[in-house]
């Protein structure tokens, strides 16, 4: 994550750890040489110099590979946070999946970044969440014995039309969960499908033109030695 001013750097470099570690040692240096007016002109000192070498472009990049961190640390406890509803089975899955997208981004970024796998894992976490929360409905649903049709009985003659009405209303929104469940569950595995597959072309190198090139030109150079070998015995 780029910062896009230097001010935004200077408030990364004043806050880092290591300032805010050098500014405490120096104001309490400062307090025993020189009591509370060398303590503050310490800490001064301490965050201007910090300020000043913010513009350094050393430091800016330490500063953006920080906060990518921090950006990639709050990202992956949202998602675990999101998916603990859903049970171990898929957070489980989630994991795998994460380790897969890392392999991909520590083999090749370009590959991470062009079929945005960081994005896909969100798309799974909120596809995994909505499955849940279905499964949630449908289980509701069956909580009271929901009849799988209305059929008119003398039972069911005895009920309200207002009554008939409301169960007619939850056995149809009862079967438009489970069907959403099974479009849910065909869209998290072709997620599933797709980081893998990623995953398998990433891991599998290509033989280069120029690989084969190099054998080639050692073949030939065994034939002309063999040839050469040759024309002196003749």
């Amino acid at each position: 994550m780029e910062r896009s001013s230097g001010l935004q750097y200077a408030g990364g470099a004043v806050g880092s750890p290591l300032c805010v570690a050098t500014a405490v040692f120096a104001a309490c240096a400062g307090l025993g040489f020189a009591g509370m007016y060398g303590a503050v002109m310490a800490l001064i000192t301490v965050l201007g110099l910090s300020a000043l070498l913010s513009r350094h472009p050393a430091v800016r990049r330490h500063l953006d590979a920080q906060a990518a961190l921090r950006e990639r640390c709050r990202r992956e406890a949202d998602r675990l946070r999101q998916l603990r509803p859903a049970g171990p089975v898929r957070q489980q899955q989630y994991i795998e999946l994460r380790d897969l997208v890392e392999q991909v981004e520590r083999f090749d970024a370009s590959e991470a970044e062009r079929f945005e796998l960081q994005d896909l894992l969100d798309h799974f976490v909120r596809l995994a969440l909505h499955h849940q929360r279905c499964l949630d409905a449908v289980r509701i649903a069956g909580s009271h014995e929901l009849p799988h049709s209305l059929s008119i009985s003398i039972n069911e003659a005895s009920r309200s039309k207002r009554r008939r009405e409301i169960l007619t209303r939850r056995m149809k929104h009862r079967d438009e969960c489970l069907a959403r469940i099974d479009r849910l569950a065909d869209e998290i595995d072709a997620v599933d499908e797709l980081v893998r597959l990623v995953a398998q072309r990433v891991a599998c190198p290509t033989l280069e033109p120029e690989l084969e090139r190099e054998i080639e030109r050692r073949l030939w150079e065994l034939d002309e030695v063999d040839a050469a070998l040759r024309q002196l015995s003749a």
